[in-house]
């Protein structure tokens, strides 16, 4: 997996939905059980405290053991025009990590803005976590070497026990042995270490929380300050691909 931003990449077209609203999407990729639905639900519950109104529709498509059968999806807004509409749209995917599954994720794949790369850090998840960034190297790579195909890599289950999970420094060996024989230096610097066990029970603590009034305004949203910082890195990687996105059509108008 090359990881070489050139110049004046060459986005996937934005298209707009009946409404006229410009539509992003974005993918969770990786592994099964990587941790890729948690992160889309613990994006779509934040979203609910902060913004109601932009949370559009959430979908999660299991099988019997709770493993993602073809995609789970969120569909979320930001702001609003005069007219009540969103400025825009962005739909979040996931993809089944399951080795069987190559041929949903590739039809997930399609037409993507932005990648977040799900990593597990569990030590004895190596060899999934190589097959992913292998397949999304075979299937996106020139896209994610000339930046035309943004991403993140989200490494998870940081709450492990050091001797049971790689590091971010691994993550480089990882991309290597996966396809990235470039230089890692733009990889490194979008990697995010998470938790989103310790996001979700930080939410669940946060919603129980007594004191409701400090953490709200006069609207009854949550006050982005009061974001724990668990949840807040789980969300970095979806709002800041948004911006890339965001400054690249803006650029596209001038």
């Amino acid at each position: 997996m090359v990881f070489i931003m050139q110049a004046q990449p060459s986005f996937e077209t934005i298209k707009r939905d009946h409404q006229g609203v410009p539509v992003v999407k974005i993918v969770f990729w990786g592994p099964t059980l990587a941790g890729k639905t948690t992160a889309l639900t613990i994006t779509k519950v934040l979203k609910s405290l902060e913004d109601p109104e932009n949370v559009y529709k959430f979908l999660k498509l299991e099988d019997p053991t709770g493993r993602t059968l073809f995609f789970d999806q969120g569909i979320f807004g930001i702001g609003k025009t005069s007219a009540g509409l969103p400025i825009l749209k962005y739909h979040l995917f996931t993809v089944p990590g399951q080795e069987r599954h190559s041929g949903q994720r590739k039809v997930v794949l399609r037409g993507a803005h932005g990648l977040i790369c799900v990593v597990d850090s569990e030590k004895s998840r190596w060899e999934e976590n190589k097959f992913a960034l292998k397949e999304i190297n075979d299937l996106a790579g020139d896209k994610l070497a000339n930046g035309s195909l943004p991403y993140h890599i989200m490494l998870n289950k940081m709450d492990l026990p050091a001797d049971q999970r790689i590091s971010s420094f691994e993550v480089g060996k990882l991309l290597s042995e996966s396809g990235a024989v470039a230089s890692l230096r733009d990889a490194a610097v979008r990697i995010i270490e998470v938790s989103c066990l310790n996001a979700r029970d930080d939410l669940k603590q946060l919603l129980s929380s007594s004191d409701r009034s400090k953490i709200v305004n006069e609207n009854g949203r949550l006050k982005k300050e009061y974001r724990p910082t668990s949840v807040n890195r789980v969300i970095k990687p979806v709002e800041s691909l948004v911006r890339e996105i965001i400054i690249h059509m803006m650029k596209q108008q001038q």
